[in-house]
């Protein structure tokens, strides 16, 4: 997981394109078999890009969020927007092409795999 500091309102002011798509612009949010999290300050939100593929991939706390589980003290929200996705919570899910999920704290593991690929799968939380 990346983590961004935040940057003072004034500072922002001075930055040039370049500067700015390097504090603010998050490149490579989908990449095959990969979670690619980025984890900002500024609102201490986490976005990222899930694209399973034959192994599911799991959300882990790490020490960055100074809790035992990913969903302890935050909500998530994901949008599929490839093919069909399983999620395994405390529950199994189906989210279908462009369909939405909001998943309340306290789920002790999240994970998700691809179990059909017509298209492309690939989550956005």
């Amino acid at each position: 997981m990346e983590i961004r500091q935040p940057i003072h309102s004034e500072h922002a002011k001075t930055l040039d394109t370049e500067g700015l798509r390097k504090q603010f612009l998050i490149e490579n949010l989908f990449r095959e078999g990969e979670m690619n999290l980025t984890y900002s300050h500024i609102d201490r939100i986490i976005v990222g890009g899930i694209v399973p593929t034959q192994k599911p991939l799991a959300l882990m706390a790490g020490k960055a969020l100074g809790v035992e589980f990913f969903l302890e003290r935050r909500e998530l929200g994901a949008i599929n927007i490839g093919g069909l996705v399983k999620l395994s919570l405390t529950a199994k899910l189906m989210i279908s092409h462009q369909k939405k999920l909001f998943i309340l704290v306290w789920v002790l593991n999240l994970s998700s795999l691809s179990v059909t690929m017509p298209l492309p799968l690939h989550v956005f939380i």
